[in-house]
């Protein structure tokens, strides 16, 4: 069975020390590995304002995990979330996109 891809959106409080985040990031990164999975790409957004409050938060520090994993794996990382105090918000999707490099369009003749 090929393992799938994944991508889980974490909005950190925007008061928890970055080195706080990075550790708990390294900990989802052993979750994944444990699971026979690969993290692909960490995105880090930065500190952004919110829509609207979130726990009395109006800003969020925005973090994307692109990650393979076998059964299972998108659990464990779950429970992890829930149970870290200084997460504000999270949603885990398939990533079903293909990672592709960018083409640039051929000049016109």
């Amino acid at each position: 069975m090929t393992p799938k891809r994944y991508e889980t959106a974490i909005l950190f409080d925007p008061e928890l020390p970055e080195d706080a985040r990075k550790e708990f990031l390294a900990k989802l990164t052993g979750i994944v590995a444990a699971y026979k999975g690969e993290v692909l790409k960490t995105d880090d957004w930065g500190n952004r304002k919110l829509a609207y409050p979130i726990k009395k938060k109006s800003n969020a520090f925005y973090t994307f995990l692109l990650y393979t994993g076998n059964r299972g794996v998108v659990e464990e990382v779950e429970r992890n979330i829930k149970i870290f105090e200084g997460i504000l918000r999270h949603l885990t999707t398939l990533h079903t996109a293909e990672l592709k490099p960018k083409v640039e369009a051929a000049a016109p003749p």
